[in-house]
């Protein structure tokens, strides 16, 4: 392979006498397979199929495009977005004038469309989705639909009692907010109802919230001291603190949503969360032990309590209810697995709780002894709605008890929202639609804000049930209303069917629910992936379970602000170097081997600059510059600014302080890459003008060469008139003649190319044949060209080679000590080159007498013709290969396919 590369190489090279040879290698067996012309010629249609124009809109619809994604920008930000809605609104009339109406509006005037006609259907998508239902959609949400109602009626009695609440308000939760969120939210799959994670929050939080005005009797037997909670001994005042907390937690998202504050929530970091959620799985799961060990375990949210409670009454241990308790979790987690592995028992998994449910209400209602002498649990009566009514009222609704559960219900709408946004996010992307983060807020904090009303407690979207309604086959928010009017059935005609339903059912439910939730793999990779998201993990777990939920969720919280602060004030400042034989510039953590600047410090700032990160830049610079004293002393500064996109009044002065001072050190700065925005920036602030327009450049290298033209100035300056004063200006122009070049160079990258390694170099003076003793090197160390490419150097006359390398044994890229190696022997070749080229020129000097100089000129200016005739040539030849390689591919294709038939 890299003989017949080389082969093919060096004629070429030999060819252009070694000047500006540019060759495209291949690894294709030229030899194996040779087409005839009238082959070629048929199947040249063919090939035109492959070749596309790459085309433009039309003015018309490249202004419509323009001014769609600045109303998008300007939707982003709430108070533009208002001003937007009120000048869409009068739009409407004809007092408008045509100049000051949007797109949007004259888009609904010809429609026909109003903006408020227009907003109600972006609110309220039950208009959308309703009137594009068909048959095969309604029979398929209904199944699905069906399922997670089957699947919630267990579910929400445990979560309700998870959160402190009798069985019955779970279930209203799981019917109201369902049916809300179907005709305002945009998932199609997502199912709202209540989860484990807020009904843990809903009762750690108002555990203890209850006033001695409110709940006289508990403060009476002792409060915390009688064991008992105040959940059990004023039942119907602790459900009316949770029904307000559920009226907070809506209002909360509701104003969120108007005023676009869901991004809040990302600051909330995935180890973070991932580590508060397996701490709370844990004590879920713990809470849930007294049922299936048959004694009464003391309920905290503090894991410690919870064991030394667990293992000091370990002898109460209950057999009857352990073995039943323990062959249900079992069932129900094989059940989950065997329905995710088998698509044809894909239905096992929702129906496995109520198959649970079934059998053991049946159990414990046909053998009185599991209940006399066994010490089963069980349920026990549950109000029916349409017996008793629906528990619907304000009652002991005030604004003190809206200051003690205000911290329960930032928990849970921070923690609500995030789990709803990131399954209805999941889910539309698998099944190709869009949500807006916005509506799916409003539509959330609706469903608890009017839940609230129906004696509900907070909700959010369900992990497990959105799954199974998705796997199940829901298209639309229909299969929600499905739900809902299965959950209100439940509640009208069937709660006296679950009187006998046994406690350790909805244990081993709840259990089964959370063990997922651990997410100890996740902490596993974390710990390879970067050991600090690691550490963040581990706090926020541990916080959880020995700190309690509340102040875990906080300490959650803020760590992940102190995360973004520190990140924010300390932006990433990039160390730049020169890979030799070219003009780029690279991290030097990337690039294994660079060049640095005599005298120039380049470096790249990593972000944005304002008032709590500029202090930081400024004395990040002035200790390099004040580390390189010794080793390379700074005269110049290069900044790259690409990152930086924007600027404030702090930075504005931080940046003329680190001028200033750097020049009154005798320092230059310069700045490269500058966008638009900083640039409108400091002209404003005519930093610009103090800096000076000379001072800024397109590109790193401009400005590095600009230094070296300056430097140099000086240099000349100080040579003619014994010194030159620090602080005089040199004018640009005075530069201009100056010009800028690489010696002879040899770099290496292995970071620049995916596959590959990059060999550059760069000659002072194109040498003859050169092209071919590098590829003998190349062959030598068995090493093949992938691709070559030579380009003149017009300021040297010489010439900078571009190589694409690869191991022939490891067909990968290059070893350290194998471009070692190559630059030992690549730097000896040059070396002996030039030295045969220089005496060279000195014998043909003394040779030529000055008569004969002109002559020599006429000779060397018709070689050049020649050479740049040859390269013409070359560039010919090239696009004749790379057309038959096309041709090639193609002829080999069609073989294949011949074959194959």
């Amino acid at each position: 392979d890299s003989s017949g590369q080389s082969a093919f190489l060096e004629p070429v090279a030999a060819m252009a006498g070694g000047m500006h040879a540019a060759v495209m290698a291949s690894n294709l067996e030229l030899e194996s397979f040779v087409p005839t012309v009238s082959t070629v010629e048929a199947d040249e249609s063919a090939l035109r199929e492959l070749s596309v124009e790459v085309g433009a809109l039309s003015e018309e619809l490249t202004h419509m495009t323009a001014m769609v994604l600045q109303e998008r920008n300007i939707q982003s930000n709430p108070m533009k977005a208002y001003r937007r809605f009120c000048l869409e609104g009068l739009a409407c009339s004809d007092s408008v004038p045509e100049g000051q109406q949007t797109l949007k509006s004259k888009r609904q005037r010809v429609e026909g469309f109003g903006i408020f006609q227009k907003y109600a259907f972006t609110h309220l998508p039950v208009l959308t989705w309703m009137p594009q239902m068909r048959w095969r959609t309604i029979r398929a949400d209904i199944i699905a639909g069906v399922t997670v109602g089957v699947m919630v009626i267990p579910q929400s009695m445990s979560y309700g009692s998870i959160a402190g609440l009798p069985y019955i308000n779970g279930m209203y939760s799981a019917c109201i907010p369902t049916l809300i969120y179907a005709l305002f939210g945009q998932s199609r799959q997502l199912a709202v109802g209540p989860v484990a994670m807020v009904s843990l929050l809903v009762e750690a939080g108002l555990r203890g919230a209850l006033t001695e005005e409110q709940c006289p009797k508990w403060y009476k037997d002792g409060g915390e001291k009688s064991g008992k909670l105040q959940s059990e001994v004023c039942e119907a005042e602790y459900v009316q603190l949770a029904t307000l907390t559920a009226l907070t937690v809506g209002l909360m998202q509701v104003a969120a949503s108007i005023l676009k504050l869901g991004f809040l929530a990302s600051f909330l970091g995935h180890p973070v969360t991932s580590g508060f959620t397996s701490g709370a799985a844990i004590i879920i799961g713990l809470s849930q032990l007294k049922y299936i060990l048959g004694y009464e375990i003391k309920k905290s949210q503090y894991i410690y309590e919870t064991l030394h409670s667990v293992f000091k009454n370990i002898h109460e241990t209950q057999k009857t209810p352990l073995i039943l308790g323990l062959i249900t979790l079992v069932f129900l987690i094989v059940n989950k697995r065997i329905a995710q592995q088998h698509k044809r028992l894909s239905m096992m998994g929702p129906l496995g709780p109520l198959v649970c449910c079934f059998v053991g209400t049946v159990l414990v209602g046909v053998v009185p002894s599991l209940r006399e002498e066994h010490h089963i649990d069980y349920v026990g009566d549950i109000p029916s709605v349409l017996k008793e009514g629906w528990s619907v009222g304000t009652e002991g609704w005030s604004l003190q008890a809206v200051r003690e559960i205000l911290p329960t219900a930032l928990s849970a709408c921070l923690i609500g929202y995030m789990e709803s946004i990131a399954i209805g996010k999941n889910l539309a992307a698998k099944h190709g639609y869009e949500i807006e983060a916005g509506q799916e807020m409003l539509a959330i904090g609706l469903s608890n804000f009017i839940g609230a009303f129906f004696s509900c407690y907070p909700v959010t979207g369900s992990f497990s049930r959105s799954a199974v309604s998705d796997n199940t086959g829901a298209l639309t928010q229909f299969a929600g209303v499905v739900t809902a009017i299965i959950m209100f059935a439940t509640l009208l005609f069937l709660t006296p069917l679950f009187y006998y339903l046994p406690k350790y059912v909805l244990a081993a439910i709840v259990m089964s629910s959370v063990i997922p939730l651990v997410a100890i793999s996740e902490a596993k990779k974390l710990f390879r992936v970067k050991r600090v998201d690691f550490f963040l993990w581990v706090v926020a777990f541990i916080g959880t379970l020995f700190l309690g939920v509340l102040p875990g969720i906080a300490l959650a919280v803020g760590l992940s602000l102190v995360i973004v602060i520190y990140e924010s004030v300390r932006p990433q400042i990039t160390i730049l170097w020169r890979i030799p034989g070219t003009t780029i510039y690279r991290n030097m953590k990337q690039e294994s081997s660079g060049a640095f600047i005599p005298n120039v410090f380049i470096a790249r700032i990593g972000s944005s600059l304002y008032f709590a990160n500029a202090s930081f830049v400024k004395d990040m610079m002035l200790a390099y510059v004040s580390d390189l004293e010794e080793t390379n002393p700074t005269q110049y500064i290069v900044l790259e600014m690409t990152a930086v996109i924007s600027i404030d009044s702090t930075a504005v002065h931080a940046i003329e302080d680190v001028v200033r001072d750097f020049r009154n050190r005798g320092i230059q700065v310069a700045f490269a890459m500058v966008g638009n925005r900083v640039d409108k920036t400091m002209r404003k602030a005519k930093l610009k003008s103090f800096i000076g327009e000379n001072w800024f450049f397109p590109t790193v290298n401009d400005a590095v060469e600009y230094c070296i033209r300056h430097q140099h100035y000086k240099r000349l300056k100080r040579q003619e008139a014994g010194m030159i004063e620090e602080g005089v200006k040199i004018e640009p122009s005075s530069l201009e003649r100056i010009s800028v070049h690489h010696g002879d160079e040899i770099g290496f990258s292995n970071e620049m190319h995916p596959e590959y390694t990059m060999a550059f170099l760069t000659l002072v003076e194109d040498l003859p044949l050169i092209s071919a003793e590098i590829m003998q090197i190349f062959k030598r160390s068995r090493i093949a060209v992938v691709q070559c490419k030579i380009d003149p150097v017009a300021e040297t006359r010489g010439s900078k080679h571009t190589y694409l390398l690869r191991n022939l044994k490891t067909t990968g890229k290059l070893s350290e000590a194998e471009i070692d190696l190559l630059k030992i022997d690549l730097s000896e070749i040059l070396q002996e080159a030039s030295v045969t080229a220089a005496d060279g020129r000195s014998s043909v000097a003394a040779a030529l007498a000055p008569s004969a100089i002109v002559a020599e000129h006429g000779r060397v200016a018709n070689l050049e013709q020649v050479v740049h005739l040859q390269q013409q040539g070359q560039v010919l030849l090239q696009k004749q290969l790379e057309e038959q390689n096309k041709r090639i591919d193609m002829l080999l294709q069609i073989q294949d396919n011949r074959v194959d038939l």
